[in-house]
C-alpha cells in the first residue's frame, strides 16, 4: 500500500513539473560550464558543482552551494531525493537546505541549477573539502545512509567579498581578454577604460569593459558585478546599463560599472563576481556573489580611453569617434573649426570657446546630437564645457550647423597644450563616457587686410567714424555718440548659426585709454551685423574724442561675459 502511494506521488510530481517550465524556477546561465567535472547521480542524471560559498556573516557562517544537474535520458526525470551535505576540513558534516525555487524534475537533455544553503552558529574560520549526495532511508531502524557521490570543492570555495584568489589563472592583467565560464564561454570581455567622475552622490570610478559575442548566435550579456578593492576595503560596483543587452554574432558593446571609490589611485584591483540566490520561501530571497577573477589596474595609473589614443587634431577635419558610440550617428560629420581664448570682462578667469561644425550627410533630417565636451590642461585638470543653448533641433541634409561650447579656465592657462574629450552624457547619465579624444591648442586667428574672422563669418571694415552730441535719451548719461561703420560681411563656408551664436562687440576708446561706450551686435536676427553702413548709438558719461575702436567676439558664460579681442582700429 505504501509503495503504491509513493508511486502515485511521484507521478503527480512529474505531471505537475510538465505544466510549469523549469526555467520559471531558476534560469540557467546560457553556455555556462560547470567548474567541476560531471559525476553520475544515477543512470540518467549527472551532477557538477557550479559555485561554493563559505563566508562570515552576522549570524555566524553562511554556507551555500549551486549545482548543475543534467538529464541525459530520453524522458522527464525527477530530481533525485538525496540529502546534499558539505564536509569541512576538520571532518564536520553539514546538511544543506534546498532553495524553495529549486525545480523538482528535469526535462530530457536539459540542465538545471539547484541552490542549497545553511547558516550555522560558528565564528571560527574553516574550509570546506567536499560536497556529497547521500541517499537516506528513514523507514528502517536504524536508518540507512549511502553516499552516492562526493565531489572535491576546496579549489572553488569563495570566502566572501574580501577573499583573495590563490589560483594564478584567476588573475588577469589590464587589457587582457577574459571570459566567465561560470556564465558563458562565448562572451569575451576586455577592460578598456577607467576614470574618475564627480556625481551628486559623490566621487565614482567608472570602469568600462568591451563585450564581444564570439558565437554564431544571438547572446545576452549575463549579469555579473565588478567590485573595486583597496588594501583595506571592498567597494561594491554597480552596472550602469540597466536594460538587458543582446549581442548578435560578432557584435560588440561597452558595459560600464560605477565604483564608489574616492580616487582610482586608492584601488589596488578589480574583482569580477557572478550573482547567485537562495529562496527561503516564496517571498524571501538571499542574494550573494561568487568571485570569478581579479583584474589588475594599469601599472602607470594613467587613464585609459575607449577612443583612440590622443593625437594632434587637424582643424576642420572630421573627428574620429568610437564606432560603438550611440550619440553621433554615422551619417553626421562633426569637426572642430576653432578654439579661441576669451578674457572675462570682470577679470578672474579665461574662457576657451570651441566651435564645432555639424554636417548631416544623409538624405533625411536628423536630430542634433547631444554630446558633451571637456577640456583637460597639461596638469590633467579637467574643465567641463557649457553647451550653447540650441535652437535648432534637427539637421537638414547636406547643411552644416555651427555650435559652440565654452570652458571656464583659470586666468594663468595659456592653452598651448590641451586635450579635448567628446563625451556621451546620455547613455548612462549622469556619468560621461569618452567617445573621442584628441590633443589641441588655442587657435591663433590673424586678421589680414582689415578682414576679421568670426567663424563662419568674415567681416571687413572699410571705414569708421564717430560723433559726439550733448544730451541723450537717459538723464544719467549726458552725452550721446554716433558710430558709423562701413562693413562687408560674408560667410567662409555654407553653414548656418542661430541667435545664440557669439556676437560682435564694438568698444569706443578715448585717446587716454578710457572706454567711452560699447555695443553688442548679433550675427543673426534683427539688427544683425550686415553689409553696408551700420550706425550705432551709444550713451556715455564721458565727453571724449574717440581715436580708436576695439572689435571683440563676445559670449556669455555661467561666470559672466567673456570677450576675445579681434583687432584695434585707429
Amino acid at each position: 500500500m505504501r509503495t503504491k502511494w509513493k508511486q502515485t506521488l511521484v507521478m503527480f510530481v512529474l505531471i505537475f513539473s510538465l505544466l510549469i517550465p523549469s526555467a520559471s524556477y531558476l534560469a540557467i546561465a546560457e553556455e555556462g560550464l560547470p567548474v567541476t567535472k560531471e559525476y553520475s547521480l544515477n543512470p540518467s542524471v549527472k551532477a557538477a558543482v557550479k559555485s561554493i560559498l563559505n563566508e562570515q556573516v552576522a549570524e555566524g557562517t553562511r554556507i551555500g552551494a549551486v549545482v548543475r544537474l543534467t538529464n541525459d535520458g530520453a524522458r522527464l526525470t525527477r530530481v533525485p531525493d538525496y540529502e546534499v551535505r558539505v564536509k569541512a576540513e576538520d571532518g564536520v558534516l553539514y546538511t544543506l537546505r534546498p532553495s524553495a525555487s529549486n525545480v523538482i524534475a528535469i526535462q530530457p537533455k536539459e540542465t538545471v541549477e539547484l541552490s542549497y544553503m545553511i547558516v550555522i552558529d560558528r565564528e571560527d574560520l574553516f574550509s570546506l573539502s567536499e560536497i556529497s549526495w547521500v541517499d537516506v532511508d528513514e523507514f528502517v531502524s536504524p536508518r540507512l545512509e549511502k553516499t552516492i557521490i562526493s565531489i572535491p570543492i576546496s579549489s572553488i570555495e569563495w570566502r566572501g567579498d574580501s577573499a583573495i584568489f590563490s589560483d594564478k589563472l584567476a588573475k588577469q592583467s589590464w587589457s587582457e581578454i577574459f571570459t566567465i565560464p561560470l556564465l558563458s564561454t562565448s562572451m569575451e570581455y576586455k577592460p578598456v577604460s577607467i576614470s574618475e567622475q564627480n556625481t551628486p552622490q559623490g566621487p565614482r570610478t567608472i570602469v568600462g569593459l568591451l563585450a564581444t559575442n564570439k558565437s554564431d548566435k544571438k547572446k545576452a550579456i549575463p549579469d555579473f558585478r565588478v567590485n573595486g578593492r583597496s588594501d583595506k576595503k571592498v567597494y561594491t560596483g554597480k552596472r550602469l546599463e540597466q536594460d538587458p543587452i543582446v549581442l548578435g554574432p560578432g557584435e560588440q558593446k561597452y558595459i560600464h560599472y560605477a565604483i564608489p571609490a574616492g580616487k582610482k589611485d586608492e584601488l589596488r584591483g578589480l574583482t569580477v563576481l557572478a550573482p547567485e540566490s537562495f529562496a527561503t520561501d516564496d517571498k524571501t530571497k538571499i542574494e550573494y556573489l561568487i568571485g570569478q577573477l581579479n583584474i589588475s589596474l594599469p601599472q602607470d595609473g594613467a587613464e585609459v580611453s575607449e577612443a583612440n589614443q590622443p593625437k594632434m587634431y587637424v582643424w576642420n577635419s572630421p573627428i574620429q569617434f568610437d564606432p560603438l558610440n550611440s550619440v553621433i550617428q554615422p551619417e553626421i560629420s562633426v569637426s572642430m573649426v576653432g578654439l579661441q581664448m576669451h578674457e572675462s570682462v570682470g577679470g578672474g578667469f579665461k574662457a576657451a570657446v570651441a566651435k564645432f561644425k555639424l554636417t548631416n550627410r544623409s538624405d533625411r533630417p536628423m536630430p542634433v546630437p547631444k554630446f558633451q565636451a571637456q577640456l583637460m590642461g597639461i596638469d590633467s585638470t579637467k574643465y567641463t564645457g557649457t553647451r550653447q543653448t540650441t535652437v535648432v533641433e534637427t539637421l537638414t541634409p547636406n547643411v552644416s550647423y555651427i555650435m559652440y561650447y565654452s570652458f571656464v579656465l583659470p586666468s594663468n592657462e595659456k592653452g598651448d597644450q590641451l586635450t579635448m574629450e567628446i563625451l556621451d552624457s546620455e547613455t548612462v547619465a549622469p556619468y560621461n563616457i569618452p567617445i573621442a579624444t584628441f590633443k589641441t591648442m588655442i587657435k591663433a586667428e590673424k586678421s589680414e587686410d582689415s578682414v576679421l574672422s568670426f567663424y563662419p563669418f568674415k567681416v571687413k571694415i572699410n571705414s569708421w567714424k564717430s560723433e559726439v552730441f550733448f544730451g541723450s535719451a537717459r538723464e544719467s548719461f549726458p552725452y550721446s555718440y554716433k558710430l558709423s561703420i562701413d562693413l562687408d560681411v560674408s560667410l567662409q563656408d555654407e553653414v548656418v548659426v542661430d541667435q545664440n551664436f557669439p556676437k560682435l562687440k564694438v568698444e569706443m576708446v578715448s585717446d587716454k585709454g578710457k572706454v567711452i561706450g560699447s555695443k553688442t551686435i548679433p550675427f543673426i536676427g534683427e539688427n544683425r551685423v550686415a553689409t553696408g553702413t551700420q550706425t550705432i548709438n551709444m550713451d556715455s558719461v564721458l565727453y571724449e574724442f574717440s581715436n580708436s575702436l576695439r572689435i571683440y567676439e563676445t559670449i556669455d558664460t555661467p561666470y559672466g561675459q567673456a570677450d576675445r579681442l579681434i583687432t584695434t582700429l585707429q
